[in-house]
């Protein structure tokens, strides 16, 4: 299974490539930067999983890129990672077809948790 992560962040990128790593040892991890990176990538990989897609992405707005993402791969499931856990946006991407809401402030085993429910295919909501 490959799993995709959109975020302008390095750390981010490290850290859940660990994350899911753990997870899935057996996952392939793609890393992009920008939005326009991940379709192009998205469409190049055989077996697309999960996208992680963080909604601060520069150049766009990060519902606009949900609903983007969504349109061009209705069956992919993508969860939503963000900085901000305002409880009407988390309601707003799930609403936009969200799998899950990952706020980046979740300690690393409760991220691990929370990826592994998506990955068994259930919706993780932040409590």
């Amino acid at each position: 299974m490959d799993v995709l992560l959109i975020d302008d962040h390095p750390v981010i990128h490290e850290t859940l490539r660990a994350i899911v790593r753990s997870v899935r040892p057996g996952a392939d991890f793609h890393s992009q930067f920008d939005l326009e990176g991940a379709l192009t990538e998205a469409s190049l990989l055989q077996d697309l999983g999960l996208v992680l897609l963080d909604l601060g992405l520069p150049g766009c707005s990060g519902m606009d890129a949900l609903a983007r993402f969504r349109k061009k791969f209705p069956r992919v499931r993508v969860a939503v990672i963000s900085a901000d856990d305002d409880k009407a946006q988390v309601r707003a991407a799930l609403a936009g077809g969200a799998v899950g809401y990952l706020p980046k402030t979740l300690l690393p085993m409760a991220m691990a948790e929370a990826i592994r429910v998506i990955l068994d295919g259930g919706t993780y909501r932040p409590v």
